[in-house]
């Protein structure tokens, strides 16, 4: 496949998820459209997204249509994960521990509660 064929077929996918998404508020009733869609930065903020999504599937080098129009519609997810792999700084194991170990927890550990001696 040519990468011109890759790069519209990646482009056809970002564009997809937004039509879904604008015919989901036609099976509204009253329907009423967001005002993000009468904004002229809206418009060209998605178009550089699906410029993103077809430049995506070329720079993975996919080879069959519907893969290109995957990473299209994945795009936003990708680019999601991406910038929060850069914002958070990798945990850092402490000496002598297992980095592959489990998690550190996120939930405090429960009170024991303390009896007191009855005398």
């Amino acid at each position: 496949m040519h990468f011109l064929e890759t790069f519209l077929w990646g482009f056809m996918g970002s564009a997809a998820v937004e039509l879904l998404s604008l015919l989901g508020f036609y099976y509204t009733r009253p329907i009423r459209l967001p005002t993000r869609y009468s904004k002229v930065g809206f418009w060209i903020t998605r178009a550089m997204l699906a410029l993103l999504a077809g430049t995506l599937a070329v720079g993975y080098e996919i080879e069959q249509r519907i893969l290109a129009f995957n990473i299209g519609a994945a795009t936003p997810l990708i680019i999601t994960f991406m910038a929060r792999g850069l914002r958070q700084a990798p945990l850092e194991a402490p000496q002598g521990s297992d980095p592959s170990g489990p998690p550190p927890r996120s939930e405090p550990e429960p009170a024991v509660p303390v009896k007191k001696d009855e005398a």
